[in-house]
């Protein structure tokens, strides 16, 4: 074979693996998620025999989203934001707990989720917008009650960013939030390909840029957690979390101001706090909202 073809057909395969790499990249973290048939079956709040009505939520940029307000006795509302592209019914679990606190709860389903208007993910850059929207929606429907946020993964790290620049916000609960979305891609494409992290995930970064808009460099956590105090901020990260490392939560709580808790579960993996002890978990979390919304336990039903 002559050189000159060897090196062509080495340069082909390599700009093809990086394309690919680039594309994997970009639709993993970016790419829409399939509708769901019309007959396929979800979870409500009713499966779980609790009452809730639909709120009528729509963002600055137009879409309409899911959302589902559980009414308590309490006076005093907690916002569950759910993980990347999860669906709405994912935070139930957690949510009745909180109802059957006496808190009222709101779950949603981001933008591009089952449920909500079609869009784009941009890995909390956008649906910062969906959770500002639902804050809108609760003080529209509820008056100007305590608002407490309990966030898993993205949705911790939208909590922590939204609460940064909502004083409506009266306490935030991060379970295994990033640090920043862009060091996360790198550390976790570099840990799986040859090339360069860089090179593969800056193209994403870019393409989802020109298709939504989403400046996914400009979106921080670590950068705005500091701007929640001196309200209170509990972290939860599991210590075998390969998702989002622990170091992402400890960066996090670091950065923060006081009050401040981190709750490091040993053996844990991602957001899995929850199903290694639910009666510890969900007391934990019950009992910072109970301390940080200016409620007590004899409130309860």
């Amino acid at each position: 074979m002559r050189p000159r073809v060897f090196l062509g057909g080495v340069a082909a395969a390599g700009a093809a693996g990086w394309t690919g790499a680039c594309a994997l990249v970009y639709w993993r973290t970016f790419g829409r998620i399939p509708a769901l048939p019309r007959d396929s079956r979800q979870f409500t709040p009713a499966d779980f025999d609790l009452a809730y009505e639909e709120l009528e939520v729509r963002t600055d940029d137009g879409l309409r989203l899911r959302t589902w307000l559980l009414p308590g006795t309490r006076d005093a509302v907690v916002v569950v934001s759910g993980g990347h592209r999860g669906r709405i019914s994912d935070v139930l679990g957690i949510g009745a707990a909180l109802r059957r606190a006496g808190f009222s709860v709101v779950a949603y389903a981001w933008r591009g989720t089952p449920g909500s208007d079609r869009a784009g993910h941009t890995l909390g850059t956008h649906e910062r917008r969906d959770l500002r929207a639902v804050l809108d929606a609760v003080y529209e429907r509820l008056g100007p009650v305590p608002i407490g946020l309990l966030g898993y993964s993205m949705g911790g790290a939208v909590s922590i960013a939204v609460a940064a620049e909502d004083q409506r916000v009266r306490a935030v609960c991060a379970d295994s939030p990033f640090a920043d979305p862009v060091d996360l891609l790198i550390e976790r494409t570099g840990n799986r390909l040859v090339l360069p992290a860089a090179a593969v995930v800056n193209p994403a970064i870019a393409l989802v840029a020109r298709r939504t808009g989403a400046r996914v460099r400009d979106f921080r956590p670590i950068g705005a957690v500091a701007r929640i105090s001196p309200r209170p901020l509990l972290i939860i990260h599991g210590d075998a979390d390969a998702s989002v490392p622990v170091e992402n939560g400890r960066r996090l709580h670091a950065a923060a101001g006081p009050p401040k808790e981190l709750w490091v579960v040993p053996g844990v993996p991602h957001v899995g706090a929850y199903f290694a002890d639910r009666t510890a978990y969900v007391q934990r979390v019950t009992d910072f909202f109970d301390r940080t919304l200016g409620l007590d336990a004899g409130s309860r039903e």
